[in-house]
């Protein structure tokens, strides 16, 4: 060993100060390295896995809130429907109600025009049976009493109302 130029009590020096160094490194700077890394992982670990539950709170928070969102539409259309059904409803109602009291009316009138067209004609009975009476005393010129004269208009008219 002498040619290589090796001296054996340095070797042995130089290799137990390699292994000193060595414990020294790994007690001081190795493990210490190792811990930190370790504890790094597992914090990215944790961050990765809270992540992960963060996006899956968040997809289903958004699938609650399409969900929400989809059944508050449906009852607004409701809401809506309704509210169209109850309109037509209202306007059927106020459509009866006007044709019930136009028909009302209309009845109303035509009662009234039949009670006035009864009273013209009693009225205008009276009136030709006056008529008839004076024109046939003109014409006959002789005495007939009133009330016979009435009676034979009244027939004569009550003939006219059954041929027309």
């Amino acid at each position: 060993m002498d040619k290589l130029g090796i001296i054996p009590g340095h070797l042995v020096a130089q290799l137990i100060n390699f292994f000193l160094l060595m414990g020294v490194l790994t007690l001081v700077l190795y493990k210490p390295v190792l811990r930190m890394l370790r504890e790094r992982s597992e914090r990215i670990a944790k961050g990765l896995a809270f992540a992960d539950e963060a996006e899956k709170r968040l997809a289903q928070a958004e699938a609650e809130y399409q969900k929400r969102l989809e059944e508050a539409r449906r009852e607004a259309q409701a809401i809506v429907a309704q509210a169209r059904e109850a309109a037509e409803k209202e306007r059927q109602a106020i459509l009866a109600r006007a044709q019930a009291e136009a028909e009302a009316e209309r009845a109303r009138v035509a009662e009234e025009l039949e009670r006035e067209r009864q009273a013209a004609l009693v009225a205008l009975r009276g009136q030709v049976a006056d008529l008839a009476i004076e024109a046939a005393g003109r014409v006959l010129r002789r005495a007939v009493d009133e009330p016979a004269h009435r009676q034979l208009v009244r027939e004569f008219l009550s003939q006219l109302e059954q041929t027309s």
